[in-house]
Protein backbone atom coordinates (compact mmCIF):
# COMPACT_ATOMS: atom_id res chain seq x y z
CA UNK A 1 0.00 0.00 0.00
CA UNK A 2 1.39 3.35 -0.72
CA UNK A 3 2.09 5.46 2.10
CA UNK A 4 -0.17 8.29 0.96
CA UNK A 5 -2.96 5.90 1.32
CA UNK A 6 -1.80 4.47 4.41
CA UNK A 7 -1.47 7.98 6.07
CA UNK A 8 -4.93 9.07 4.62
CA UNK A 9 -6.74 5.88 5.76
CA UNK A 10 -5.16 6.71 9.30
CA UNK A 11 -6.68 9.90 9.60
CA UNK A 12 -10.11 9.23 8.48
CA UNK A 13 -9.61 5.88 11.19
CA UNK A 14 -9.13 8.34 13.90
CA UNK A 15 -12.46 9.78 13.21
CA UNK A 16 -14.05 6.34 12.64
CA UNK A 17 -13.83 5.44 16.43
CA UNK A 18 -16.38 8.08 17.50
CA UNK A 19 -19.81 6.44 16.37
CA UNK A 20 -22.43 5.34 19.34
CA UNK A 21 -19.22 4.76 21.99
CA UNK A 22 -18.80 6.55 25.01
CA UNK A 23 -15.00 7.26 24.50
CA UNK A 24 -12.12 6.38 22.33
CA UNK A 25 -10.86 3.07 23.07
CA UNK A 26 -13.99 2.01 25.04
CA UNK A 27 -14.65 -1.76 25.38
CA UNK A 28 -17.98 -3.85 25.52
CA UNK A 29 -17.79 -7.00 27.18
CA UNK A 30 -20.59 -10.13 26.29
CA UNK A 31 -22.40 -8.88 29.16
CA UNK A 32 -22.19 -5.17 28.24
CA UNK A 33 -21.27 -4.63 24.27
CA UNK A 34 -17.70 -4.00 24.74
CA UNK A 35 -15.39 -3.20 21.36
CA UNK A 36 -12.09 -2.25 20.99
CA UNK A 37 -11.67 0.72 18.75
CA UNK A 38 -8.91 3.40 18.95
CA UNK A 39 -6.62 4.21 17.10
CA UNK A 40 -3.28 5.87 17.81
CA UNK A 41 -2.95 9.12 15.38
CA UNK A 42 -1.25 12.85 14.97
CA UNK A 43 -4.32 14.09 13.65
CA UNK A 44 -6.92 16.03 15.25
CA UNK A 45 -9.61 15.14 13.69
CA UNK A 46 -12.75 13.94 15.14
CA UNK A 47 -15.48 13.41 12.51
CA UNK A 48 -17.02 10.52 11.29
CA UNK A 49 -16.57 9.24 8.31
CA UNK A 50 -19.62 10.60 5.78
CA UNK A 51 -21.53 8.21 3.44
CA UNK A 52 -21.78 8.65 -0.20
CA UNK A 53 -25.36 10.78 1.24
CA UNK A 54 -27.15 11.50 4.01
CA UNK A 55 -29.18 8.35 3.88
CA UNK A 56 -26.59 5.81 2.52
CA UNK A 57 -24.01 4.12 4.91
CA UNK A 58 -20.42 3.25 3.48
CA UNK A 59 -21.54 -0.25 2.06
CA UNK A 60 -18.34 -3.12 2.63
CA UNK A 61 -18.49 -6.82 1.24
CA UNK A 62 -17.41 -9.56 3.33
CA UNK A 63 -17.91 -13.45 2.33
CA UNK A 64 -18.04 -16.04 4.80
CA UNK A 65 -18.19 -19.98 5.28
CA UNK A 66 -19.06 -20.15 8.53
CA UNK A 67 -23.28 -20.62 7.75
CA UNK A 68 -25.76 -22.79 8.30
CA UNK A 69 -24.45 -25.74 10.96
CA UNK A 70 -21.18 -24.67 10.48
CA UNK A 71 -19.63 -25.24 14.82
CA UNK A 72 -18.75 -21.09 14.20
CA UNK A 73 -22.18 -20.11 12.48
CA UNK A 74 -23.48 -18.69 15.96
CA UNK A 75 -20.85 -16.73 16.65
CA UNK A 76 -20.52 -15.40 12.85
CA UNK A 77 -24.03 -14.59 12.93
CA UNK A 78 -23.71 -12.35 16.27
CA UNK A 79 -20.82 -10.65 15.90
CA UNK A 80 -21.54 -9.38 12.45
CA UNK A 81 -25.26 -8.17 13.90
CA UNK A 82 -23.38 -6.53 16.24
CA UNK A 83 -21.67 -4.66 13.99
CA UNK A 84 -24.19 -3.52 11.80
CA UNK A 85 -26.03 -2.23 14.96
CA UNK A 86 -23.23 -0.10 16.60
CA UNK A 87 -22.79 1.13 13.11
CA UNK A 88 -25.85 1.29 11.93
CA UNK A 89 -26.29 4.44 9.60
CA UNK A 90 -22.33 4.53 8.87
CA UNK A 91 -21.24 1.24 7.68
CA UNK A 92 -23.22 -1.41 6.64
CA UNK A 93 -21.63 -5.04 6.07
CA UNK A 94 -23.22 -7.32 3.41
CA UNK A 95 -22.17 -10.86 3.65
CA UNK A 96 -22.47 -13.33 0.99
CA UNK A 97 -23.08 -16.63 2.71
CA UNK A 98 -20.76 -19.62 1.35
CA UNK A 99 -22.02 -23.21 2.12
CA UNK A 100 -18.95 -25.23 2.96
CA UNK A 101 -15.61 -24.45 2.97
CA UNK A 102 -14.69 -25.98 -0.58
CA UNK A 103 -17.73 -23.78 -2.30
CA UNK A 104 -16.08 -20.97 0.09
CA UNK A 105 -12.44 -21.25 -1.79
CA UNK A 106 -13.22 -22.22 -5.13
CA UNK A 107 -15.56 -18.83 -5.18
CA UNK A 108 -12.80 -16.78 -4.00
CA UNK A 109 -9.80 -18.10 -6.05
CA UNK A 110 -12.58 -17.94 -9.09
CA UNK A 111 -12.89 -14.06 -7.81
CA UNK A 112 -8.99 -13.34 -7.21
CA UNK A 113 -8.62 -14.54 -11.51
CA UNK A 114 -10.57 -11.44 -11.47
CA UNK A 115 -9.44 -8.95 -8.76
CA UNK A 116 -12.62 -8.96 -6.81
CA UNK A 117 -12.61 -10.00 -4.09
CA UNK A 118 -14.86 -9.36 -1.03
CA UNK A 119 -13.49 -6.15 0.64
CA UNK A 120 -12.62 -8.85 4.54
CA UNK A 121 -12.42 -12.44 3.72
CA UNK A 122 -10.37 -15.66 5.77
CA UNK A 123 -7.51 -16.05 3.19
CA UNK A 124 -7.01 -19.50 3.70
CA UNK A 125 -5.76 -22.15 1.10
CA UNK A 126 -3.67 -20.00 -0.81
CA UNK A 127 -6.40 -17.58 -1.20
CA UNK A 128 -4.26 -14.93 0.64
CA UNK A 129 -1.38 -15.49 -1.36
CA UNK A 130 -3.28 -15.09 -4.72
CA UNK A 131 -4.99 -11.81 -3.14
CA UNK A 132 -1.42 -10.52 -2.69
CA UNK A 133 -0.26 -11.37 -6.24
CA UNK A 134 -3.05 -9.67 -7.52
CA UNK A 135 -2.78 -6.38 -5.62
CA UNK A 136 -6.11 -6.38 -3.92
CA UNK A 137 -4.41 -7.33 -0.23
CA UNK A 138 -3.23 -4.41 1.59
CA UNK A 139 -0.42 -4.27 4.30
CA UNK A 140 -1.64 -4.09 7.65
CA UNK A 141 1.42 -3.71 9.46
CA UNK A 142 0.89 -0.22 9.30
CA UNK A 143 -2.30 -0.30 11.27
CA UNK A 144 -1.13 -2.72 13.81
CA UNK A 145 1.61 -0.23 14.78
CA UNK A 146 -0.25 2.93 14.67
CA UNK A 147 -3.11 0.99 16.89
CA UNK A 148 -1.86 -0.24 20.55
CA UNK A 149 -5.07 -1.32 21.63
CA UNK A 150 -5.97 -3.34 18.82
CA UNK A 151 -2.48 -4.91 19.02
CA UNK A 152 -2.96 -5.54 22.97
CA UNK A 153 -5.89 -8.02 21.40
CA UNK A 154 -4.55 -9.46 18.39
CA UNK A 155 -0.68 -9.70 20.03
CA UNK A 156 2.81 -10.51 19.00
CA UNK A 157 2.32 -14.15 18.36
CA UNK A 158 -0.66 -13.76 15.70
CA UNK A 159 1.23 -10.73 14.18
CA UNK A 160 4.59 -12.51 13.88
CA UNK A 161 3.05 -16.10 12.60
CA UNK A 162 1.62 -14.13 9.68
CA UNK A 163 4.59 -11.66 9.35
CA UNK A 164 6.63 -12.13 5.58
CA UNK A 165 10.01 -12.29 5.47
CA UNK A 166 10.00 -7.96 4.32
CA UNK A 167 7.88 -7.70 7.59
CA UNK A 168 4.39 -6.90 5.50
CA UNK A 169 1.35 -8.32 7.14
CA UNK A 170 -1.14 -9.21 5.46
CA UNK A 171 -3.58 -11.06 7.57
CA UNK A 172 -4.70 -11.55 10.56
CA UNK A 173 -5.33 -14.63 12.93
CA UNK A 174 -8.90 -15.21 13.66
CA UNK A 175 -7.82 -17.80 16.07
CA UNK A 176 -5.31 -19.31 18.39
CA UNK A 177 -4.97 -23.28 18.26
CA UNK A 178 -4.00 -25.54 20.90
CA UNK A 179 -4.71 -29.12 20.70
CA UNK A 180 -4.48 -32.18 20.99
CA UNK A 181 -7.94 -35.53 20.62
CA UNK A 182 -10.28 -35.89 21.53
CA UNK A 183 -11.63 -40.42 23.01
CA UNK A 184 -14.63 -41.74 24.36
CA UNK A 185 -13.70 -42.66 27.59
CA UNK A 186 -16.33 -45.16 28.09
CA UNK A 187 -14.77 -47.51 24.91
CA UNK A 188 -11.09 -46.80 26.64
CA UNK A 189 -12.25 -48.25 29.77
CA UNK A 190 -14.55 -51.24 28.51
CA UNK A 191 -11.27 -52.60 26.94
CA UNK A 192 -9.00 -51.35 29.61
CA UNK A 193 -6.37 -48.83 27.59
CA UNK A 194 -5.57 -45.60 28.25
CA UNK A 195 -4.07 -42.12 25.87
CA UNK A 196 -0.85 -43.46 24.54
CA UNK A 197 2.60 -42.38 25.37
CA UNK A 198 4.22 -43.98 22.26
CA UNK A 199 3.00 -44.44 18.57
CA UNK A 200 3.43 -48.63 18.68
CA UNK A 201 1.06 -48.57 22.25
CA UNK A 202 -1.23 -45.99 20.10
CA UNK A 203 -1.13 -48.88 17.08
CA UNK A 204 -1.96 -51.32 19.99
CA UNK A 205 -5.40 -49.21 21.21
CA UNK A 206 -6.54 -49.17 18.01
CA UNK A 207 -6.09 -53.14 17.69
CA UNK A 208 -7.60 -53.60 21.24
CA UNK A 209 -10.55 -51.41 20.54
CA UNK A 210 -10.94 -53.23 17.03
CA UNK A 211 -10.66 -56.60 19.31
CA UNK A 212 -13.58 -54.80 21.55
CA UNK A 213 -16.12 -54.50 18.89
CA UNK A 214 -15.38 -50.74 18.55
CA UNK A 215 -14.28 -48.64 15.48
CA UNK A 216 -11.03 -46.87 16.78
CA UNK A 217 -10.63 -43.61 14.42
CA UNK A 218 -12.83 -41.43 12.43
CA UNK A 219 -10.93 -40.76 9.75
CA UNK A 220 -11.55 -39.26 5.78
CA UNK A 221 -10.16 -38.64 2.88
CA UNK A 222 -12.31 -36.16 1.04
CA UNK A 223 -12.05 -32.49 1.33
CA UNK A 224 -8.81 -31.79 2.97
CA UNK A 225 -8.48 -35.14 4.68
CA UNK A 226 -8.57 -33.38 8.43
CA UNK A 227 -8.92 -35.77 10.69
CA UNK A 228 -6.62 -38.37 8.81
CA UNK A 229 -4.25 -35.39 8.44
CA UNK A 230 -4.02 -34.60 11.84
CA UNK A 231 -2.66 -37.86 13.06
CA UNK A 232 -0.10 -37.81 10.14
CA UNK A 233 1.47 -34.67 10.84
CA UNK A 234 1.38 -35.65 14.73
CA UNK A 235 3.43 -38.61 14.17
CA UNK A 236 5.80 -36.32 11.95
CA UNK A 237 6.00 -33.62 14.60
CA UNK A 238 6.99 -36.50 16.99
CA UNK A 239 9.31 -37.78 15.48
CA UNK A 240 12.53 -35.89 16.97
CA UNK A 241 14.08 -32.64 16.41
CA UNK A 242 14.04 -33.45 12.72
CA UNK A 243 9.89 -34.20 12.72
CA UNK A 244 9.40 -31.70 14.98
CA UNK A 245 11.58 -29.16 12.59
CA UNK A 246 9.68 -30.62 9.49
CA UNK A 247 5.85 -29.79 10.72
CA UNK A 248 7.07 -26.29 12.17
CA UNK A 249 8.59 -25.64 8.64
CA UNK A 250 6.70 -23.19 6.38
CA UNK A 251 6.16 -25.16 2.49
CA UNK A 252 8.81 -28.18 3.12
CA UNK A 253 11.00 -28.64 -0.32
CA UNK A 254 10.87 -32.64 -0.24
CA UNK A 255 7.82 -34.61 1.45
CA UNK A 256 10.50 -38.03 0.76
CA UNK A 257 11.92 -37.87 4.00
CA UNK A 258 11.55 -40.97 6.63
CA UNK A 259 9.26 -39.28 9.01
CA UNK A 260 6.52 -38.98 6.51
CA UNK A 261 7.00 -42.17 4.38
CA UNK A 262 6.63 -43.64 8.15
CA UNK A 263 3.86 -41.58 8.49
CA UNK A 264 1.99 -42.28 5.52
CA UNK A 265 2.83 -45.66 6.46
CA UNK A 266 0.90 -45.59 9.53
CA UNK A 267 -1.95 -44.81 8.33
CA UNK A 268 -2.36 -46.72 5.40
CA UNK A 269 -2.81 -49.13 7.59
CA UNK A 270 -4.97 -47.06 10.04
CA UNK A 271 -7.76 -46.30 6.94
CA UNK A 272 -7.39 -49.81 5.80
CA UNK A 273 -8.09 -51.43 9.29
CA UNK A 274 -9.27 -49.16 12.10
CA UNK A 275 -12.08 -46.82 10.77
CA UNK A 276 -15.41 -46.40 9.37
CA UNK A 277 -16.17 -47.98 6.07
CA UNK A 278 -16.90 -44.65 4.02
CA UNK A 279 -13.92 -43.00 5.58
CA UNK A 280 -12.25 -43.53 1.92
CA UNK A 281 -13.98 -40.46 0.52
CA UNK A 282 -15.57 -38.99 4.02
CA UNK A 283 -16.01 -35.29 4.70
CA UNK A 284 -15.11 -33.46 7.66
CA UNK A 285 -18.67 -34.21 8.63
CA UNK A 286 -18.95 -37.67 8.61
CA UNK A 287 -16.44 -37.97 11.09
CA UNK A 288 -17.58 -35.80 12.94
CA UNK A 289 -21.08 -37.46 13.34
CA UNK A 290 -19.31 -40.86 13.65
CA UNK A 291 -17.41 -39.62 16.69
CA UNK A 292 -19.96 -37.46 18.25
CA UNK A 293 -22.70 -40.64 17.30
CA UNK A 294 -20.67 -43.04 19.61
CA UNK A 295 -19.63 -44.90 17.05
CA UNK A 296 -15.90 -44.35 17.16
CA UNK A 297 -13.17 -44.05 19.50
CA UNK A 298 -11.57 -41.24 18.68
CA UNK A 299 -11.05 -38.19 16.67
CA UNK A 300 -7.98 -36.25 15.91
CA UNK A 301 -9.85 -32.26 15.89
CA UNK A 302 -9.62 -28.74 17.84
CA UNK A 303 -11.41 -27.24 20.33
CA UNK A 304 -13.87 -25.55 18.81
CA UNK A 305 -15.93 -29.11 18.02
CA UNK A 306 -16.55 -29.04 22.16
CA UNK A 307 -20.15 -27.45 21.78
CA UNK A 308 -21.25 -30.15 19.19
CA UNK A 309 -20.63 -32.30 22.68
CA UNK A 310 -23.46 -31.28 24.68
CA UNK A 311 -25.77 -30.46 21.96
CA UNK A 312 -28.28 -33.48 21.68
CA UNK A 313 -28.96 -32.90 17.57
CA UNK A 314 -25.49 -33.18 16.82
CA UNK A 315 -24.42 -35.90 19.62
CA UNK A 316 -25.99 -38.28 21.63
CA UNK A 317 -27.49 -37.68 25.19
CA UNK A 318 -24.71 -37.17 27.69
CA UNK A 319 -22.07 -37.69 25.44
CA UNK A 320 -20.00 -34.39 27.38
CA UNK A 321 -19.20 -36.53 30.06
CA UNK A 322 -18.28 -39.47 28.12
CA UNK A 323 -15.12 -37.06 25.72
CA UNK A 324 -11.64 -37.17 27.04
CA UNK A 325 -9.19 -34.91 25.88
CA UNK A 326 -5.07 -36.07 25.23
CA UNK A 327 -1.70 -35.36 23.87
CA UNK A 328 -0.80 -37.42 20.90
CA UNK A 329 1.92 -39.86 21.29
CA UNK A 330 5.41 -38.70 22.39
CA UNK A 331 3.77 -35.87 23.76
CA UNK A 332 3.18 -33.94 21.17
CA UNK A 333 -0.14 -31.09 20.68
CA UNK A 334 -0.96 -28.30 17.82
CA UNK A 335 -0.22 -25.08 18.35
CA UNK A 336 -0.42 -22.65 16.05
CA UNK A 337 -2.40 -19.47 14.83
CA UNK A 338 -5.10 -19.52 11.57
CA UNK A 339 -4.28 -17.29 8.69
CA UNK A 340 -6.94 -15.21 9.38
CA UNK A 341 -8.85 -12.30 7.86
CA UNK A 342 -7.35 -10.43 4.89
CA UNK A 343 -8.16 -6.86 3.50
CA UNK A 344 -8.89 -6.45 0.26
CA UNK A 345 -9.45 -2.97 -0.52
CA UNK A 346 -6.45 -1.81 -2.68
CA UNK A 347 -7.83 0.71 -5.38
CA UNK A 348 -11.63 1.05 -3.36
CA UNK A 349 -12.32 4.35 -2.55
CA UNK A 350 -11.19 5.44 1.20
CA UNK A 351 -14.31 5.46 2.69
CA UNK A 352 -14.60 2.06 1.63
CA UNK A 353 -11.46 1.52 3.05
CA UNK A 354 -11.83 2.82 6.17
CA UNK A 355 -15.03 1.01 6.41
CA UNK A 356 -13.23 -2.33 5.93
CA UNK A 357 -10.59 -1.90 8.00
CA UNK A 358 -13.29 -1.02 10.85
CA UNK A 359 -15.02 -4.23 10.43
CA UNK A 360 -11.41 -5.74 10.50
CA UNK A 361 -10.55 -4.51 13.47
CA UNK A 362 -13.68 -5.28 14.81
CA UNK A 363 -13.79 -9.18 13.60
CA UNK A 364 -10.38 -9.19 15.37
CA UNK A 365 -10.77 -7.50 18.44
CA UNK A 366 -11.68 -8.11 22.02
CA UNK A 367 -15.63 -8.77 21.38
CA UNK A 368 -15.58 -11.31 18.48
CA UNK A 369 -13.25 -12.72 20.43
CA UNK A 370 -15.08 -13.54 23.19
CA UNK A 371 -17.99 -14.30 21.26
CA UNK A 372 -16.11 -17.22 19.57
CA UNK A 373 -14.98 -17.92 22.60
CA UNK A 374 -18.35 -18.53 24.20
CA UNK A 375 -20.30 -20.17 20.98
CA UNK A 376 -17.49 -21.84 18.94
CA UNK A 377 -14.91 -22.52 21.79
CA UNK A 378 -12.67 -21.24 19.67
CA UNK A 379 -9.51 -20.00 21.83
CA UNK A 380 -8.86 -16.02 22.14
CA UNK A 381 -5.39 -14.83 20.11
CA UNK A 382 -3.91 -13.42 23.53
CA UNK A 383 -4.40 -13.54 27.35
CA UNK A 384 -6.37 -10.29 27.57
CA UNK A 385 -9.55 -11.77 26.73
CA UNK A 386 -10.44 -13.25 30.10
CA UNK A 387 -12.40 -16.84 29.84
CA UNK A 388 -14.57 -16.80 32.44
CA UNK A 389 -14.43 -19.48 35.42
CA UNK A 390 -17.59 -20.41 34.68
CA UNK A 391 -16.81 -20.58 31.06
CA UNK A 392 -13.89 -23.54 32.29
CA UNK A 393 -16.51 -24.96 34.42
CA UNK A 394 -18.58 -25.77 31.73
CA UNK A 395 -15.58 -26.26 29.40
CA UNK A 396 -13.44 -29.08 30.76
CA UNK A 397 -11.88 -29.98 27.84
CA UNK A 398 -10.58 -26.39 27.49
CA UNK A 399 -9.13 -26.28 31.24
CA UNK A 400 -7.68 -29.96 30.44
CA UNK A 401 -5.99 -29.30 26.75
CA UNK A 402 -4.44 -25.61 28.26
CA UNK A 403 -3.13 -28.01 31.22
CA UNK A 404 -2.09 -30.74 29.05
CA UNK A 405 -0.24 -27.98 26.27
CA UNK A 406 2.07 -27.01 29.71
CA UNK A 407 3.47 -30.55 29.69
CA UNK A 408 3.82 -31.27 25.87
CA UNK A 409 7.00 -32.10 24.75
CA UNK A 410 6.50 -31.68 20.94
CA UNK A 411 4.57 -28.64 19.86
CA UNK A 412 4.19 -28.58 15.76
CA UNK A 413 1.47 -26.93 13.36
CA UNK A 414 -1.33 -28.94 10.71
CA UNK A 415 0.05 -30.02 7.57
CA UNK A 416 -2.95 -27.25 6.21
CA UNK A 417 -0.95 -24.22 7.27
CA UNK A 418 2.58 -25.23 6.35
CA UNK A 419 1.55 -26.90 3.03
CA UNK A 420 0.78 -25.51 -0.33
CA UNK A 421 -2.52 -25.89 -1.37
CA UNK A 422 -1.62 -28.18 -4.35
CA UNK A 423 0.21 -30.51 -1.53
CA UNK A 424 -3.54 -30.39 0.23
CA UNK A 425 -5.26 -31.26 -2.64
CA UNK A 426 -3.37 -34.02 -3.75
CA UNK A 427 -4.04 -35.79 -0.33
CA UNK A 428 -7.61 -36.20 -1.21
CA UNK A 429 -5.88 -37.47 -4.43
CA UNK A 430 -4.12 -40.15 -3.55
CA UNK A 431 -5.29 -41.27 -0.28
CA UNK A 432 -7.76 -43.37 -2.13
CA UNK A 433 -4.83 -45.04 -4.34
CA UNK A 434 -2.89 -45.62 -1.01
CA UNK A 435 -6.25 -47.33 0.39
CA UNK A 436 -6.45 -49.60 -2.46
CA UNK A 437 -2.51 -50.25 -2.90
CA UNK A 438 -2.44 -49.08 -6.00
CA UNK A 439 0.44 -46.86 -4.89
CA UNK A 440 3.41 -46.94 -1.96
CA UNK A 441 3.91 -44.66 0.81
CA UNK A 442 7.10 -43.56 -1.03
CA UNK A 443 4.85 -42.91 -4.46
CA UNK A 444 2.79 -41.02 -2.29
CA UNK A 445 5.60 -38.49 -0.54
CA UNK A 446 6.92 -38.14 -4.37
CA UNK A 447 3.47 -37.11 -5.40
CA UNK A 448 3.34 -34.51 -2.39
CA UNK A 449 6.74 -33.14 -3.31
CA UNK A 450 5.79 -32.49 -7.16
CA UNK A 451 1.96 -31.16 -6.42
CA UNK A 452 4.28 -28.21 -3.95
CA UNK A 453 7.31 -27.85 -6.65
CA UNK A 454 4.11 -27.09 -8.95
CA UNK A 455 3.00 -24.53 -6.17
CA UNK A 456 6.67 -22.70 -6.73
Amino acid sequence: MKNRLAKSLACIMAATLALSLTACGSEKTTEETVVSTSTETTETSTSTPEPASDSEPVEISYATFMVGTHASAQAEAEVIAEFNKLYEGKIKVNVEELPSDDAFVDKMKTLASSKSLPDVLIGKNGIRELAVKNGQAVDLKPFLDADPDWMTYVGEGAMNYNMEADGSVYSISNQRQIYGYFYNKEMFDAVGITPAKTWDEWMENNEKLLQGGYTPLALMTGENAWTTNLWLAAYIGSQGDEGNKYMNTPYPESYNTEPVINGLTMMQECLQKYTTADAVGAIYANAANAFEQGQTAMIANGLWMTPDFSDTTKSIEGFKDKVGVALYPENGIFSQYEVGYILCTNGKSEEEQAAALEFLKFKTGKYAQSVFLEKAGVLPLTDNVDITDEYKAENPALVETLMLAGTSKYAFGTIDNNAHETVVDEFAVRYPELVYNEITPEEFATFLTEAGNASK
